[in-house]
């Protein structure tokens, strides 16, 4: 039971700040609590140490914490993230390292799906404001860029009135970047502080920038859209200069630098590979994979994914990789890539830094991770959509569009019917 004279209750996160460092005794940890939690959780070791925290690291199994307050007695930090496991506790001061028997901490795996922006249900594409206030409407794709303190999103949204948004999470904002319509795919650079953004229709480029206020501007790069009016798709590959775009003719690559376009390869060159495939569909999805030196691009309305690379030698390779099944070949979403899983309608992709391929499945509304030849369950229920928060296997999806992961390797993802954009953490 808490009580208090005047009926309120405060709780400090980090209490005030005392001198309680005893230069005369030497420099000692003496107990830690709490002993076990996750990432963020709040940590206190007790002891003797100096004030000044540059001077000071605390290390979870070699992993350096995040440290927020000292007394001289109590050292207040955060957890930071790590494999699952048992982990010993280290000390630095002035470089000189500290340890003491027995002194563990049990790091717990954090799995959840939130939501971030946005209400369930309440589907509006033109309200900005906090984030609790902010309302969605189909969103079709998602970028993370660089923040303050963590990731910020570029967000595309709003089916026939779309328009693009920044959603800080430092500001606790979501503002209208641009008033130009009819916007399609996202594309993050590598050090995350620029994108490109092409519009719908009539294939502008635009690109804008953190140092910028994310402010738009345009190109002067049209991109040759071939087959129709769709949303097209783009993503970076190892140059920030180079930005891909796949269409219903090939892959282009457009030169931010030069402002020029090259086709790199035509889909006629593979008819084998592309027979049977509706290449100018109205959305389909690019990213590349640094760790196979490949781009992935889905194709909703066939079930499939492809996988194109370049040689050394300059020639350009298509493989179908995952997918090319039939709806009702069945509802198995899990097992081979090609012989097993039946992948419906796969959106947004994003490869993480072990290299594995998560796809967002639209038609089975679930999430997957491809690795080697094996397609597993991540997150929802397969071919059953809802509108529920919780750990990955809990919670539900409903028509899921778009995902985006940011430097922490947390997911984004965009739905086309919830209103919502939710944040799903795997460790």
């Amino acid at each position: 039971m808490i009580t208090s004279c005047n009926g309120k209750e405060e709780i400090e996160k980090w209490p005030e700040k005392g001198n309680y460092y005893d230069p005369s005794k030497p420099i000692a940890m003496e107990s830690m609590s709490p002993n076990w939690g996750r990432i963020n959780n709040n940590f206190v070791i007790t002891g003797n140490f100096p004030l000044d925290l540059s001077k000071i690291k605390v290390f979870f199994g070699g992993v350096e914490a995040v440290l927020v307050n000292c007394d001289g007695r109590d050292l207040y930090g955060l957890v930071p993230k790590q494999p699952a496991g048992v982990k010993e506790i280290t000390m630095e001061v002035d470089g000189q390292t500290y340890t003491l028997d027995n002194f563990t901490f049990k790091y717990y795996l954090t799995e959840s799906v939130t939501t971030v922006v946005g209400k369930f249900g309440e589907v509006d594409p033109h309200v900005t404001g906090t984030l609790d206030e902010a309302r969605l409407n189909s969103t079709s794709h998602l970028a993370a860029v660089a923040g303050q303190d963590g990731d910020n999103l570029i967000v595309s949204c709003g089916g026939w009135a779309d328009k693009i948004y920044l959603v800080s999470f430092d500001d606790n904002m979501m503002v209208q970047l641009t008033g130009i319509g009819y916007m399609g795919s996202v594309a993050t650079n590598n050090s995350r502080d620029g994108v490109a953004i092409v519009a719908r229709g009539d294939g502008q480029i635009y690109t804008a920038k953190r140092s910028d206020g994310w402010t738009l501007n345009a190109t002067g790069i049209t991109y040759p859209f071939a087959g129709g009016n769709n949303q097209g798709n783009m993503s970076f590959a190892e140059d920030d200069r180079y930005v891909y775009v796949m269409g219903a003719d090939g892959l282009h690559q457009i030169d931010l630098e030069n402002k020029t376009t090259e086709m790199m390869f035509n889909v006629n060159q593979f008819s084998a590979e592309f027979s049977g495939i509706n290449t100018s569909q109205w959305r389909y999805y690019l990213t590349y994979s640094k760790y196979d030196k490949a781009f992935f691009c889905s194709y909703p309305d066939n079930n499939a994914i492809f996988k194109y690379w370049q040689e050394t030698d300059g020639t350009w390779k298509v493989e179908r990789y995952a997918g090319f099944k039939a709806s009702w070949e069945g509802d198995n979403v899990t097992g081979d890539r090609l012989n097993d899983a039946v992948l419906k309608n796969p959106c947004g992709m994003c490869v993480n830094s072990k290299g594995e391929l998560y796809v967002v499945l639209q038609g089975a509304h679930c999430i997957v991770k491809i690795v080697g030849r094996e397609v597993s369950l991540v997150a929802g229920h397969p071919n059953q959509s809802g509108r529920v928060n919780g750990t990955p296997t809990e919670a539900y999806f409903d028509n899921p569009l778009c995902i985006a992961l940011d430097g922490e390797e947390n997911f984004f993802i965009g739905e086309d019917n919830t209103g919502v954009i939710r944040k799903m953490t795997i460790e």
